[in-house]
C-alpha cells in the first residue's frame, strides 16, 4: 500500500478509531476459513448490494460456538448488512445471532477437524470496504477497498491477515460496467436483459484485506511480456490514453522482481485506475491505483513498483499479525528502492534513502514507538514512516551488514518458506540467521524493537600534537551499537574512508591522518539510519 500523505492519515487516526472491526484471538484459534464463494449483485438505482456467500470453515479445536465478522445495520445511518437466511451444508436453516458486527454460529459438528459449509444471504449498504460512488469524471464506480479490516463491511469473514482463504467472485452488474476481481476470469455472460454476470475463480489462499472486486467503465490494454501470466491495464474510458501510458512501466517492474525474488505468485497482474482512499492498494493480482495518480506524465513508477512488490511481500508472504506490518510495507518500500537502484543507479537510490531517512527522523520526534509496535491506538496509526521508511532502512542496513549475496539468499529463502503463508519478525530473523550463520538478535532488537535511532553529535579537533574525534549519542532512549563511516578529505587532494565502531554513549578516537583534514563527510556510502546534530 502506498499513501500520498501518510502523515495526514496518521494524525487523523490519532483522533479517531476508524472502522475497526473487533476480533479476538479465540476466533483465530477456533476456526480456519477455507474458502469464500461470493455472488454479489449491484445496481444503479441505489447503493444496496445483494450477497449470497458460501463459506467453508474448518474447526481447529472442539468449538461449540464461533463467529464471523460482518458489520450489522447501524440504526442511525441505515448502513450495514442484514442477514435474511443462513443454511448449512445439508440445506437446513440455521438460527444464528447477528449482533455487534458478529455472526454467531452454533454448529451441529463441533469437533476439531470438522469442516462446515454455510450459505449466508444478506443485503445492505456498505459504509466502507466496498466503495460505491463517483469517479473524477462523475461516473459511477464500485471498488473493494478492504485494508486493514474493512472487508467485513461487505463480506462475512475472519477479517485478519493470518486467516487466508480461497475466494471466488460472481458479480452481477449493469452491462455498461467492466468487472475486475480477484482470481482468474472464467466466464462472463448475460444475466438478464440489463445485467451481466462475470465469474472469477482463485485457488490461491489470500487474506481478506486483498480480496476485491472493481466495476467501472474501463478501456483495457494488454501488456506484452515474456511471462505466462496475464498482464493488463484497466483505465477509465475517459482517461485511457493517460492510464495506458502511465502504467505500462509495470512490465519493467515485474521483470526485475521475478528475476530477483522468484516466480510471480498470482494468476494475473492487472493495474487498475480506481477510487481508493490510498495512493495505491496492492489487492492480490488486481492493484488499485488512485485515479488522481493517472496524469499521463510518467510519474507513477515508484508507486507501481511499491504495489507490485507487495504481490510477493504482503499478499503472498503476509504478516502474521498487524504489529509485523513492516514485513509488508517496509519490504515494499525497500524493494522500490532496489528497483530504483537497478534501473537508475546507486546515486538515484541514495536520493530516495535520504528522503526516507528524513521522514523517519521527523516522525520519531512526535511518535515514540518501535517498528514492531504492540501499543498502537488504531490499525490506521500503523500506516506511518516506521512501518514504511524505517522498515526499508532496516533492510538496507541488514543488506550492508550481511553482504549482497547473503542478503539476497536470505530474502529468497524467507519468501520461499512463507509464500502463501504468514510470518512474524522472529521468523524473518531466523531465516536470515540461517543464511549468515551468526546471531542477529542485537541487530533486530535495536532497530526494530527499540524506539528512535542514533542522534549523533560529532566533534573533530586538530592540534599540532593530536587529532581527536568524539562521537556522542544524544538520544535518551537506548544506546545503539553500529559502525559509522567517515570520509576524510585532505588538503593535498587525497581522501579516505574510515570506519568507527560505536557501542557506548560517548566514544573518543585519537587519529593519525596522513595530511591535514579539509572536510569530512559522515556516512558517505549511505549505510546508516541516524540523525546528525550540528555543533
Amino acid at each position: 500500500m502506498h499513501q500520498f500523505n501518510i502523515m495526514n492519515q496518521f494524525l487523523a487516526a490519532l483522533f479517531c478509531s476508524f472502522f475497526l472491526t473487533s476480533f479476538a484471538q479465540d476466533q483465530l484459534d477456533n476456526i480456519d476459513v477455507l474458502s469464500y464463494d461470493m455472488t454479489i449483485e449491484v445496481g444503479d438505482k441505489d447503493d444496496v448490494i445483494h450477497v449470497k456467500e458460501i463459506v467453508k470453515i474448518k474447526l481447529l479445536k472442539e468449538t461449540p460456538r464461533f463467529y464471523l465478522n460482518l458489520i450489522s445495520v447501524n440504526d442511525a445511518s441505515g448502513m450495514g448488512m442484514k442477514i435474511s437466511q443462513i443454511v448449512d451444508g445439508e440445506k437446513k436453516l440455521v438460527f444464528v445471532e447477528h449482533t455487534n458486527d458478529k455472526v454467531w454460529f452454533s454448529p451441529n459438528k463441533k469437533s476439531a477437524g470438522d469442516e462446515l459449509t454455510f450459505t449466508i444471504v444478506y443485503s445492505g449498504i456498505p459504509k466502507t470496504g466496498l466503495i460505491i460512488g463517483k469517479n473524477k469524471f462523475g461516473d459511477r464506480t464500485f471498488f473493494g477497498d478492504n485494508w486493514p479490516n474493512r472487508a467485513s463491511h461487505w463480506i462475512a469473514c475472519v477479517d485478519h491477515p493470518s486467516d487466508k482463504a480461497m475466494v471466488n467472485f460472481s458479480v452481477i452488474a449493469p452491462k455498461k460496467y467492466q468487472c475486475i476481481a480477484t482470481g482468474e476470469f472464467v466466464v462472463g455472460t448475460d444475466y438478464n436483459r440489463k445485467k451481466r454476470i462475470n465469474y472469477y475463480e482463485s485457488k490461491i489462499q489470500i487474506p481478506t484485506k486483498v480480496m476485491v472486486i472493481g466495476l467501472a467503465e474501463f478501456d483495457i490494454e494488454k501488456i506484452k511480456s515474456k511471462h505466462a501470466f496475464e498482464m493488463s491495464i484497466w483505465a477509465y474510458s475517459k482517461d485511457a490514453k493517460n492510464g495506458f501510458s502511465d502504467m505500462a512501466v509495470a512490465k519493467d517492474v515485474v521483470d526485475y522482481f521475478v528475476s530477483t525474488i522468484g516466480e510471480y505468485p498470482f494468476e494475473k497482474l492487472v493495474n487498475v485506475q480506481s477510487t481508493t482512499q490510498f495512493g495505491g492498494m496492492e489487492n492480490a493480482g488486481n492493484i488499485f491505483y488512485d485515479e488522481k495518480a493517472v496524469k499521463g506524465e510518467g510519474t507513477m513508477e515508484a508507486l507501481i513498483a511499491h504495489e507490485i512488490a507487495h504481490q510477493w511481500f504482503g499478499n503472498s508472504a503476509s504478516e502474521a499479525d498487524w504489529k509485523h506490518l513492516w514485513l509488508s510495507e517496509g519490504f515494499a518500500t525497500y524493494f522500490t528502492d532496489l528497483y530504483w537502484e537497478n534501473k537508475y543507479g546507486t546515486e538515484a537510490m541514495n536520493e530516495r534513502l535520504f528522503g526516507e531517512r528524513a521522514r523517519v527522523i521527523n516522525f520519531s520526534k512526535q511518535y515514540n514507538h518501535p517498528v514492531v509496535d504492540s501499543t498502537y491506538e488504531s490499525l490506521m496509526v500503523l500506516l506511518n514512516p516506521h512501518s514504511y521508511q524505517k522498515g526499508a532502512w532496516f533492510l538496507h542496513m541488514l543488506r550492508n551488514e550481511l553482504s549482497d549475496s547473503v542478503f539476497w539468499n536470505g530474502i529468497r529463502s524467507y519468501y520461499n518458506e512463507f509464500k502463501f503463508g504468514n510470518a512474524t519478525t522472529a521468523d524473518f530473523q531466523r531465516v536470515m540467521e540461517s543464511e549468515c550463520h551468526f546471531s542477529l538478535e542485537k541487530f533486530f532488537d535495536q532497530w526494530l524493537y527499540q524506539t528512535q535511532q542514533p542522534k549523533l553529535k560529532i566533534n573533530y579537533n586538530s592540534t599540532d600534537n593530536q587529532e581527536i574525534l568524539s562521537i556522542h549519542q544524544l538520544q535518551n532512549t537506548f544506546v545503539f551499537d553500529f559502525n559509522l563511516e567517515i570520509e576524510f578529505n585532505y588538503v593535498d587532494g587525497s581522501s579516505e574512508i574510515k570506519t568507527f565502531k560505536i557501542s557506548r554513549e560517548k566514544e573518543v578516537f585519537v587519529l593519525k591522518n596522513t595530511s591535514m583534514v579539509s572536510s569530512m563527510k559522515y556516512d558517505p556510502n549511505v549505510k546508516l539510519l541516524f540523525e546528525q546534530v550540528e555543533n
